[in-house]
């Protein structure tokens, strides 16, 4: 280091410098989350704008996390990792059930930058095949994809179609 740095006194980063982080409670496990990222969803900025929480202890320390209920650590975990990726990485092969429990909190807690890029990843795996038709069903009703939920009921009657065709001959 030079002795220029040592003059004068280095001014903090305003992003990535003391990042705050608030602490949840979620299935028996603790999960930090920055606040920068937090206020991406209209949710958390509206918890985080609350006089409940304003300057309380909550969320501040592993002795007060915030509770969630009602999610599992699963889909907490499955959420985070996808929070925490710059950018879908094709290198990390995520299985349908993260990518769908990543996408119901995201969804839950109107991340739409991150629901818009869950559901165009998933919709290049449900493109390639292998995603069965009930499957895409659930997390179409449960996470508001309404482009994925008239082909999942149209490909087992095409099926059951293909295969009466098939058994008349």
């Amino acid at each position: 280091m030079s002795n220029d740095n040592n003059e004068r006194a280095l001014a903090r980063h305003p992003r990535y410098y003391g990042s705050e982080h608030l602490t949840f409670a979620v299935d028996g496990y603790l999960f930090q989350l920055p606040v920068r990222r937090l206020k991406e969803s209209k949710y958390f900025q509206d918890m985080l704008g609350s006089e409940h929480l304003g300057e309380s202890v909550e969320g501040r320390s592993d002795e007060h996390p915030i509770a969630l209920g009602g999610i599992t650590s699963f889909e907490m975990e499955s959420f985070v990792d996808v929070l925490d990726a710059r950018v879908f990485d094709k290198e990390a092969k995520r299985e349908w059930k993260q990518l769908a429990a990543a996408l119901h909190l995201s969804t839950m807690w109107e991340f739409e930058d991150v629901r818009a890029r869950l559901i165009k990843d998933m919709s290049q795996i449900i493109n390639n095949g292998g995603i069965e038709p009930l499957d895409r069903v659930e997390v179409s009703i449960k996470c508001r994809v309404i482009d994925w939920l008239h082909p999942a009921y149209q490909e087992p009657l095409s099926t059951e179609s293909a295969i009466a065709d098939v058994q008349s001959q």
